[in-house]
């Protein structure tokens, strides 16, 4: 006998309750961080941020969106920190929409992300 289950992959760890609407600033890897990264006031999307990501606090960003992650990962504990609106671990479907949208709704109490047109 087998037993299984489907889990859902968009089903993010939305941190605080806060709401923000903002453009999105994609960090890939080949990211270059400079003094003036244009990520101030902007919603990061990041795929994969391990603690050598930290430096994106350091510019004022309003949100925070990973493709992996959990509750007890280091973003979703440095969002927490900082009182940051942060969805972690949104999974392919949803990071990719929020990662071509120019800007979004981060609504962590509702639970909800949706792109502004």
């Amino acid at each position: 006998n087998f037993d299984f289950f489907h889990m859902k992959d968009d089903l993010p760890n939305y941190v605080t309750a806060k709401c923000v609407r903002a453009d999105v600033a994609y960090v890939g890897q080949q990211f270059a961080p400079t003094v003036d990264s244009g990520l101030t006031g902007k919603i990061v999307a990041i795929e994969n941020a391990d603690p050598g990501y930290d430096w994106i606090f350091s510019h004022s960003i309003a949100g925070l969106v990973t493709k992996y992650g959990g509750a007890g990962s280091h973003m979703s504990i440095r969002a927490a920190e900082f009182s940051l609106p942060a969805a972690i671990g949104c999974g392919s479907y949803l990071f990719d929409l929020v990662k071509g949208a120019k800007k979004i709704e981060l609504n962590c109490g509702a639970k909800k992300i949706m792109k502004i047109f």
